[in-house]
């Protein structure tokens, strides 16, 4: 199924490829193919599909389906970034990356969410000025 799934989408039938993933999520729960698989399908939506909503949800599936997993560190980061650099939604992305910050203290990551949140101060005047509204 995996060899299946990753071969679709080299071939950019995403269809069948989310659906090989998402067989292998429902018979292979406890699987690490598992969050690597529900990691494809939210990978698949936000750089080829380029639905960033829909992204959000699926790597927000991973997190809460597969918390231990490593790619669940990847798959937090990932909400923010979308939320900053695709959807223009900075006070959400900051709060991301502080539950980042928060959850997973010492991950490799961790530069570079403080250098995202260093980027997004420049909108925290005008994040101010609307929450005072």
């Amino acid at each position: 199924l995996w060899a299946s799934a990753i071969e679709f989408r080299e071939s950019d039938d995403l269809r069948l490829s989310i659906t090989n993933f998402k067989n292998i999520i429902q018979n292979y729960p406890k699987s690490e193919f598992s969050s690597k698989a529900q990691f494809q399908i939210a990978d698949i939506y936000l750089n080829d599909v380029k639905d960033y909503p829909f992204a959000i949800e699926e790597f927000k599936k991973l997190i809460s389906n597969h918390p231990e997993a490593i790619l669940a560190k990847k798959s937090a980061f990932m909400v923010a970034y979308i939320y900053s650099n695709y959807l223009d939604e900075y006070s959400k992305a900051m709060e991301k990356y502080e539950l980042f910050l928060t959850q997973y203290p010492t991950d490799e990551l961790v530069p570079s969410v403080e250098f995202e949140l260093e980027g997004l101060k420049k909108y925290q005047p005008t994040i101010d000025s609307l929450n005072n509204l």
